[in-house]
């Protein structure tokens, strides 16, 4: 392990983190609030910044993977831990203050507060931009924008972006980070300016952009979304979550005049469950709504928690067993590869059914050769495996997480979807932490064991396990 230079790009990962707090320290001028609640971590970023860039004079430049594992997942660790300084000085306690910004950052939207409306509007907006920067990356925006961390581009993306493999639309990895993001900061753009024209106020619109389009949810009202009661409103923000759990090289290839969403199986696959979920929920909730209401809330409902966003417009608890289970189901599958979206991804489902179905065919026939292949080309056996060893990792870590939240005394349905909502990167979950529900309630350990969920979750299990195995350590392995 080449520890100096995993150091010295930590020391520029906060570095440059340090102004981002300035989005929300003009928020606090412009609002007449407590300008220090951002200007302290961003002193502590660029001081912490330094000291590990002039400390570390990396004697090799060469990176391989798990140094970009190294970086992507400490990164992610110390922004979290900065970020939470707003809380702290406003008297969130520290365990609360780790969870609430580790949620924004994971894209999540499970959160520690009861009433939001109570905080300061700078804080608002500073959950909200979390959300935003989580969703595309940390490290992606970093190296879209700063040539020093684009030269181990390549490594530190494959740590960080959800999904199989990045797929590159320019040579060279910083060019391809660069149109991704600026594909993000379009529709970015495109949403604010379609909820204004709603009526929707110009905070709101921001907030809701920011956490939509990175499928996070966090809101400036603790109604969700339902808090507008405006069906264009929730169509609006239907449309741009599908967005944010599309792989986002679709939409930018669909921007420049090359369509490719017809051809690209994970993406009619997508498509294909959203439209099945939203019909069999419609027809569950029947009992509950007339026709058109039951259309409207399912498939909001079904858009939001498959795409991991976790926007509420009405109380899922409340809804038959059936519906919940399918709700459930639809945490697990989560968006696409290479979306904001969290969960285990639709691409990964896809092909573990193949290989399922490959593996029954070929215990029949076992001297048969049989391929399995995506988007017309084969899929190497090393992809394959990868998935296997990913699923497995999934059902353990939630089984056993799922165990300790319940020693703390949540209830079994609670402590599943709880564990599930924060795996997957969704949120809300049901009984004590339902869609108008908050996590205030749970004990502390429950929070560090969930905590710790979003983390691996939005790291997809990989680049961050590997920080606990001694030998990732070693200089060889």
């Amino acid at each position: 392990m080449n520890t100096k230079l995993v150091v010295n790009y930590l020391g520029q990962i906060s570095i440059y983190y340090s102004f981002i707090f300035i989005l929300p320290l003009i928020s606090a001028h412009i609002y007449g609030e407590d300008l220090s609640a951002f200007i302290i971590p961003m002193i502590i970023s660029m001081a912490l910044g330094i000291a590990f860039y002039v400390a570390s004079k990396p004697e090799s430049e060469y990176a391989k993977y798990k140094e970009g594992y190294a970086i992507v997942g400490l990164g992610w660790l110390i922004t979290v831990l900065v970020g939470s300084i707003p809380y702290i000085h406003y008297g969130v306690g520290f365990i609360d203050a780790f969870f609430e910004t580790m949620s924004g950052f994971t894209t999540t939207g499970a959160t520690i507060f009861d009433r939001v409306e109570n905080l300061p509007r700078s804080l608002l907006l500073w959950r909200s931009l979390t959300q935003w920067l989580g969703g595309m990356g940390i490290v992606v925006l970093f190296v879209a924008i700063f040539p020093a961390l684009s030269k181990k581009g390549e490594t530190l993306l494959q740590a960080e972006v959800p999904g199989l493999k990045i797929e590159k639309i320019r040579p060279k990895m910083r060019d391809t980070a660069l149109r991704l993001y600026a594909t993000y900061m379009i529709l970015t753009v495109l949403e604010i300016a379609f909820l204004k024209l709603l009526g929707v106020s110009f905070f709101d619109a921001v907030n809701h952009t920011f956490t939509t389009l990175s499928t996070g949810g966090f809101s400036t009202h603790t109604e969700s979304v339902a808090y507008f009661n405006n069906p264009a409103v929730e169509f609006t923000i239907f449309v741009f979550m599908v967005l944010g759990g599309t792989n986002f090289v679709l939409i930018y290839l669909l921007l420049t005049g090359k369509p490719k969403f017809l051809r690209d199986v994970e993406f009619r696959f997508y498509i294909f469950i959203l439209i099945l979920s939203g019909i069999v929920l419609t027809a569950m909730n029947l009992g509950n709504y007339d026709l058109l209401e039951s259309i409207r809330y399912s498939f909001f409902q079904v858009a939001s928690i498959m795409t991991t966003t976790g926007y509420t417009t009405a109380d899922f608890d409340a809804w038959g067993d059936s519906a919940k289970i399918l709700i459930l189901m639809l945490m697990f599958i989560g968006g696409s590869t290479g979306s904001t979206g969290g969960g285990i991804k639709v691409i990964r489902i896809y092909l573990l059914s193949l290989y399922s179905l490959n593996q029954i065919l070929k215990s029949a026939e076992p001297r048969s050769v049989r391929l399995i292949k995506l988007n017309g080309e084969v899929v190497d056996w090393d992809i394959l495996h990868n998935i296997t060893a990913f699923f497995s990792l999934y059902v353990l870590i939630f089984v056993f997480s799922t165990f300790l939240v319940s020693l703390t005394g949540l209830d079994a349905i609670s402590s599943i979807s709880a564990v599930s909502a924060t795996i997957n990167n969704v949120g809300p979950g049901l009984g004590a932490v339902g869609a108008t529900e908050s996590y205030a309630s749970l004990h502390p350990l429950a929070k560090v064991v969930l905590a710790f969920n979003m983390w691996i979750g939005r790291l997809e299990l990989f680049t961050v396990l590997s920080l606990f195995i001694p030998s990732f350590w070693r200089e060889r392995w």
